[in-house]
């Protein structure tokens, strides 16, 4: 592994402002004939404070090149398409806190642990929220490849539907517990082990291996034209470097020399998720790499449907898959109602059972299935049979007084009241005098309190509007609440 100083993150050297000039990136890019695009996105748009707060890695490689066998023909491995197979989940997003470490272990576990089952219909979920928090993980300062590693062999993670993800929305550390959910020894999983590919100077050539087993977790340093990238294979032109990041790694092309990297900032950042580096990026990518391995089971058992934390109504079909034949029963749980225990009608390797949802109370529920001594994963659903009635009310944080102009970034307290399930999402809203909204952001992890920030400078100056919706998917449509409205004026 390359030596690199372990520094705190987010002391990184950031400047007063975080923007980016997209113009000017643009420019250095043609100059420099790199051969990709940057973009202004939700990234670009944020402030020092929250871009501290997506480069949680304390590592941060030199940037030195791995040994690279010129001799060796040109492969290529992308874990997205493996024979017509995506074997990877989908693209997370860490929001407003510094864990990219435990989403890039966690993505890099849940495609390693369903490639060594080598049965496509599995898909596990784990809780980077225990992960981070219980591993000694923080938002403000972030944590360490290394550390998640010894967290994941030693002590576990469990499902994502024990613990599920909230420092995101609010941008704090959630204690850890013993408890997350009543039964949470029989809900955590281990690894057996994990290595660096790239240990005491490993060459590119023992990546590549590695990762024709799964991916690996890997740090970079970023400079900040990586925050606008858009598509294309990017090779930094930037001088200014602001923190470190861990990813997942999830490929490479020799024809094109570049690595495919799972980012963990939203679908709608990069391609889909995505961004393709070059070999030759002076990022460090690749130069750090952590590798796990999973033990393999005697059998495999997971609920297909519903998904996690999907909102239902009426009649649902649960279904069940195995990867032997065996007798299978499902259990549900409310967090108030009871368990209850059906056995499913067949003995082969999946089956379906129709539950009708009118005769539980609205709710959060837990469904797993079970056979013999094995139990699958536990996936969360919230039932709705009746329109939701959400409140959702937000003031200045920290004492702002929002009837006097206001200028850089400003943060807001959100309260969400909601009988009988929490939204689905919430959306910010910022109109113009005109009634024209000029900005939008959107959040899917929704908490019953959260703290979320509006950078000023992203319109000009002048007087807008500001508002929130709540949304709950119910009977087909989306039930819709809309705070209050509060005017300011901006004067940056």
């Amino acid at each position: 592994m390359k030596k690199f100083l372990a520094m705190l993150l987010l002391g990184s050297a950031l400047s007063a402002s975080a923007s980016v000039n997209i113009n000017n990136i643009n420019m250095l890019i043609q100059k420099n004939h790199a051969g990709w695009i940057a973009r202004d996105n939700s990234i670009s748009r944020m402030s020092d404070i929250e871009i501290k707060r997506l480069l949680g890695s304390t590592d941060r490689p030199t940037g030195n090149a791995l040994f690279e066998d010129r001799n060796k023909a040109n492969e290529s491995m992308d874990w997205r398409n493996v024979n017509g197979t995506n074997w990877l989940g989908s693209v997370m997003n860490q929001g407003n806190c510094g864990s990219c470490v435990a989403f890039a272990a966690v993505a890099t576990l849940e495609a390693t642990y369903r490639i060594n089952s080598g049965l496509t219909w599995l898909i596990p979920s784990f809780s980077p929220q225990q992960l981070f928090n219980c591993g000694g993980g923080a938002c403000d300062y972030g944590w360490q490849p290394s550390s998640a590693a010894s967290m994941l062999k030693k002590q576990g993670i469990v499902d994502a539907a024990c613990a599920p993800y909230e420092s995101g929305s609010t941008g704090q550390d959630v204690q850890c517990k013993k408890n997350f959910c009543e039964n949470q020894a029989e809900r955590t999983y281990k690894i057996t082990g994990s290595n660096s590919p790239s240990f005491a100077g490993g060459s590119a050539t023992k990546v590549k291996e590695a990762l024709k087993k799964g991916p690996l977790v890997t740090t970079l340093t970023v400079y900040e034209d990586f925050l606008v990238y858009s598509s294309g294979i990017y090779k930094s032109v930037s001088r200014k470097s602001v923190g470190g990041h861990a990813v997942s790694l999830v490929g490479f092309n020799d024809d094109g020399r570049y690595w495919i990297v799972r980012n963990s900032w939203g679908a709608d950042w990069g391609e889909n998720g995505f961004i393709r580096v070059s070999y030759d990026d002076k990022s460090g990518i690749a130069d750090n790499t952590w590798a796990y391995q999973t033990a393999a089971e005697d059998n495999y058992i997971s609920i297909q449907s519903p998904a996690s934390h999907e909102y239902v109504s009426g009649s649902k079909v649960i279904q069940v898959a195995l990867a032997k034949a065996a007798p299978s029963e499902v259990v549900i749980k409310g967090d108030t109602d009871s368990i209850n225990t059906v056995a499913c009608q067949s003995a082969n390797t999946a089956c379906e059972l129709s539950v009708d949802t009118t005769s539980l109370k609205d709710g959060r529920y837990e469904v797993y299935a079970k056979s013999n001594s094995k139990i699958s994963q536990v996936r969360d659903f919230l039932v709705l049979n009746h329109e939701p009635t959400t409140t959702i009310l937000f003031t200045g944080a920290s004492g702002i007084d929002l009837k006097k102009p206001q200028s850089g970034r400003i943060e807001f307290d959100i309260d969400v009241k909601a009988i009988p399930v929490i939204p689905q999402k919430v959306t910010f809203y910022v109109e113009d005098s005109k009634g024209l909204v000029v900005a939008k952001r959107v959040t899917d992890e929704v908490v019953e309190q959260m703290r979320l920030g509006f950078r000023t400078n992203t319109v000009p100056n002048g007087t807008y509007t500001l508002y929130y919706t709540a949304e709950t998917p119910f009977a087909g449509k989306m039930v819709t609440a809309v705070s209050n409205k509060e005017v300011i004026t901006t004067k940056n």
